[in-house]
This record gives structure tokens, sequence and C-alpha cells, in this order.
């Protein structure tokens, strides 16, 4: 009797969990939404671009990289992305908006990597390729995308985790 009625619990516990209540699916977010990202494409160049200042500190260097990683891999933001690059970087900003404007994101933080070698105000992005930016008065100035490869870690800047989260 008692293994008829574990067999009978064992058997009806899956299909009484599809009967639980999951919201009201009219009210709920569409799955798309949850990827959706700005796209800026409709302008002819980036929203904003990056002011140079010989003030900004190392640190703030360091976390504006992060930030710039952020946004070109991670989030897909074109705005914020385009907000850390200068008016006099090396292909210039409008040359690249069109490729970016988009917002498509590269990847997640767990499959990527970044870091900011302070020792040459250099930023990496490793995801498929590794891309190397140089900084140059708080913003980006130059890239490179041949063949690059991230430093040994020890050579990363390290930002106190709660600017991480800033």
């Amino acid at each position: 009797m008692y293994l008829l009625s574990a067999l009978a619990a064992a058997i009806l516990a899956p299909i009484t969990g599809l009967a639980a209540p999951a919201g009201d699916v009219m009210t709920a977010p569409p799955l798309h939404n949850l990827y959706a990202r700005e796209n800026l494409c409709h302008l002819p160049s980036p929203p904003q671009l990056c002011t140079p200042n010989a003030s900004v500190t190392i640190e703030e260097t360091a976390l504006r990289a992060y930030k710039f990683y952020r946004a070109f891999v991670v989030d897909g933001d074109p705005r914020t992305m385009f907000s850390y690059i200068d008016n006099v970087y090396l292909s210039g900003p409008q040359v690249i908006w069109p490729l970016f404007c988009n917002g498509r994101k590269i990847g997640t933080e767990e499959s990527t990597s970044w870091c900011f070698d302070a020792s040459t105000n250099m930023s990496y992005a490793q995801y498929s390729v590794v891309d190397r930016w140089r900084w140059v008065d708080g913003c980006v100035h130059e890239h490179w995308d041949q063949g690059e490869r991230m430093p040994p870690k020890e050579q990363c800047y390290q930002l106190p985790p709660e600017l991480l989260n800033s």
C-alpha cells in the first residue's frame, strides 16, 4: 500500500507543479525586451564624445576603461561607449559609428575579460579577439586589434570593488 502511494506521489508531483500560477501572461513583458538595446543608428554621428582633460587621474582612467569595456562588450551601449572616445580618435568616431550604433552586445562579463595597464595607459578587452585602446587625458584615443594579447593579471589595475558597482 505504501509503495503504491509513493509511486503515485512520484508520478503526480511534476504534473501538479505545472498547475502552479505563473503570473498573468498578458501583463508580463515580452521576452525580446530583456535583450533590447538602444539603437542610435538614426543619428548621423555619436551623440556625445569624450572631452580630454589632463587632470583625469589613473584611477579615474581605469574606471573609465572598465565602463567603456562594459558599454562596448557586455552591455551593448553605444551612447556610453562613444562618450569615452575623443574626437581625434585615430580613424575618427564618425567612421566607426555605423558599426556600433545598433547597440549589439558582444559577450557577458563571465565569458570576457578586461584589463587596464596603468604603466602604458592601455586598456584591453578579450572576447573572441583581444582589442587594445590607448587612453589620453581620460579618453580613448587609439585602437588596435591585430594579434593583441592580454597583459598578465598582475599588470592590470585593480579597481576597488565599490567602484565597479557604481
